[in-house]
């Protein structure tokens, strides 16, 4: 399966943090345990996903994390009383 990857990647060089949010965001989702979908997926009594995401969904999702690491998404963040730690 190739790695998903969010949209606008291209934007990681002009800004690093956003590139740290995307990464950590798919290291911590790690595909292949299927915790990408816990993450936002319901699951029974016992942890089993119920339904799976489609890999636009997946990529719409990287795409919101990333987003926080912007400019905007910060602004945003820091709205919500959220500060990154130096």
């Amino acid at each position: 399966m190739a790695k998903l990857k969010g949209n606008k990647t291209y934007r990681h060089r002009q800004n690093p943090q956003e590139k740290e949010f995307h990464d950590k965001f798919i290291k911590f989702c790690s595909y292949s345990s299927g915790t990408f979908e816990q993450v936002s997926m319901p699951t029974d009594d016992e942890g089993r996903i119920k339904e799976y995401l489609t890999k636009r969904e997946k990529e719409i999702m990287i795409s919101t994390i990333q987003w926080l690491g912007s400019p905007v998404g910060q602004s945003f963040l820091n709205d919500c009383g959220f500060k990154l730690k130096d």
